[in-house]
C-alpha cells in the first residue's frame, strides 16, 4: 500500500472510450483526500482539480456514438504529497 510501503507510486488509468477513466481519475483524487492525515489541504487541492474538469471537457470533450461526453484530450496530473 501506499502508506505502508512509504515510495513514490504511479497510476495509470487507461480504457476504452466510455469506460469510465474520467470517473476513475475522481475516484482516485478522492481517496488520497480521504487517506491523508492533511485533509483540509488535500481537500482544497483536490477541488481546485477537480473543478478543472469542468472548464477542460467544456473545450475537449465530444458526443460520439458510445459516449456522449467523450473526453477528446490526454490528461496529466503529477501531486506530489506526503502523508505525515
Amino acid at each position: 500500500s501506499l502508506v505502508k510501503e512509504n515510495r513514490d507510486q504511479c497510476i495509470l488509468i487507461s480504457g476504452e472510450s466510455g469506460s469510465g477513466k474520467t470517473e476513475a481519475s475522481k475516484k482516485v483524487l478522492q481517496f488520497i483526500a480521504a487517506a491523508t492525515g492533511h485533509k483540509k489541504k488535500v481537500d482544497a487541492v483536490n477541488g481546485k482539480l477537480i473543478g478543472s474538469n469542468p472548464v477542460l471537457e467544456a473545450f475537449g470533450n465530444a458526443k460520439t456514438n458510445r459516449n456522449d461526453n467523450s473526453s477528446r484530450f490526454g490528461k496529466y496530473m503529477d501531486i506530489q504529497f506526503n502523508f505525515h
